[in-house]
């Protein structure tokens, strides 16, 4: 149709042109109009020309369609990628949180070990201390025997070397003796009673430092016969 209609245009345009030829230069050639030939290529130029206009117009919007839908196609196309895209990055995104929940879990198994060894430090300290308390006690109570037990053997000797002298010289060994055994007890008596209810044995850490002593006493029964009590480690 489109044919159709450039042959139309042709013929119209031919008797157009002939007819103003003539027309503008009918004063030099003088020649006669020929009817025969404006009229016909007139007539079929007109026709085919109307004719093929429908057509034309039918084939127009076609036109358009087929241009829209080449952009629709292109954007089809485009959103198909972004589509594409769009699910991989969503992949990515999924293979990510996958690994950050399983570190999260490692880090939770992590602190859940650290946290029961503090709980194993804590109980090893604590029976630790416990087992310093009762080495403490048992030095104090060692070094209370041995002061016992040197308490005895030297009464036990002054006792023998009383009997075996004279009654003369009984009296003034006796007396010396008496002496040496005071000064023996005196050194013996070396557990410092504080004013705060606490006493102190030579191997306590605070011994030294202790200087408000209310009492002495030569045993750790003693002073805890008379209210005192061990220091705490």
């Amino acid at each position: 149709m489109i044919f159709l209609l450039i042959i139309g245009l042709l013929c119209f345009c031919f008797a157009i042109g002939y007819a103003a030829n003539f027309f503008l230069f009918k004063h030099q050639n003088q020649r006669i109009f020929s009817k025969g030939l404006f009229y016909p290529f007139l007539i079929i130029g007109l026709v085919f020309s109307i004719m093929s206009l429908p057509f034309v117009a039918v084939d127009a919007p076609k036109a358009q369609t087929d241009s829209t839908s080449e952009q629709l196609l292109k954007d089809q196309k485009q959103l198909a990628s972004e589509n594409s895209r769009l699910k991989e990055d969503k992949e990515a995104l999924t293979s990510s949180l996958e690994d950050a929940t399983k570190e999260k879990e490692k880090l939770s198994k992590k602190l859940e070990n650290i946290t029961s060894e503090k709980e194993t430090v804590k109980q090893q300290e604590k029976t630790i201390q416990e087992l310093e308390e009762k080495i403490d006690k048992l030095t104090s109570s060692n070094e209370t025997l041995k002061k016992e037990n040197k308490k005895k053997n030297n009464e036990t000797q002054s006792s023998t070397v009383q009997r075996s002298a004279p009654k003369d010289e009984g009296t003034n060994t006796g007396g010396h003796e008496s002496q040496k055994e005071t000064k023996k007890e005196s050194a013996a008596c070396n557990i410092k009673g504080s004013v705060n209810g606490i006493y102190h044995t030579p191997s306590s850490r605070y011994y030294s430092r202790t200087k408000n002593v209310t009492e002495l006493f030569c045993s750790v029964e003693e002073a805890e016969r008379a209210g005192y009590r061990a220091p705490k480690q």
